[in-house]
C-alpha cells in the first residue's frame, strides 16, 4: 500500500469518516486510520494515543493530520530499515551472521577495520548473529 503523505488527502479521509467533519471518535479514528494506512490500529493503541494527546474523547482534523503524517514517516523508516537488514542477510534466514555482516561491509567499505567491533556491539545477546531487534537497536530506532 502506498503511504499517504498528502495533508489534503488525509483531511479528506478525516471528513469522510467524521460525523460532522470536525472531530473523530475513537471508533471513527480506527476506520479512518485503516483507510489511510491499510492497517487497523488496536484498541489499546487508540486509547493510548487519545490519552497521550490529551484530546478527551475526540480528535480534531489538525491533530489527526499531524498524527497520520508522523506515522507515515515512521512506516517509511521501518520499510527502509527492513530493506537494509535484508541486504545484509545474505543467507536469507532472518538473521545477519557475522560472516554475512563482514562480507557486506567489505563490499561497501573494503578498508573499514572496525567491522568486527561493530558486529560484536550490535549482537546484544552474544548469540553470534544480529536479529531484527538487535539491528533496530543498533540503528537507534525504538
Amino acid at each position: 500500500m502506498t503511504l499517504v503523505t498528502d495533508p489534503d488527502r488525509i483531511r479528506a479521509v478525516f471528513k469522510n469518516y467524521s460525523t460532522d467533519s470536525t472531530f473523530l471518535t475513537r471508533k471513527q479514528y480506527k476506520v479512518a486510520a485503516l483507510a489511510i494506512s491499510g492497517y487497523k490500529p488496536s484498541k489499546s493503541m487508540v486509547e493510548r494515543l487519545y490519552r497521550d494527546m490529551e484530546v478527551g474523547d475526540t480528535l480534531d482534523i489538525d491533530t489527526f493530520t499531524r498524527i497520520q503524517l508522523e506515522q507515515a514517516k515512521l512506516r517509511s523508516t521501518s520499510e527502509t530499515l527492513k530493506q537494509i537488514f535484508q541486504s545484509f542477510d545474505w543467507s536469507c534466514n532472518g538473521f545477519i551472521s557475522k560472516s554475512d555482516f563482514l562480507r557486506a561491509v567489505r563490499e561497501v567499505m573494503p578498508n573499514y577495520s572496525a567491522a568486527e567491533d561493530v558486529f560484536d556491539k550490535a549482537d546484544w545477546d552474544q548469540d553470534g548473529r544480529i536479529s531484527w531487534r538487535d539491528f533496530v537497536s543498533l540503528m537507534g530506532v525504538t
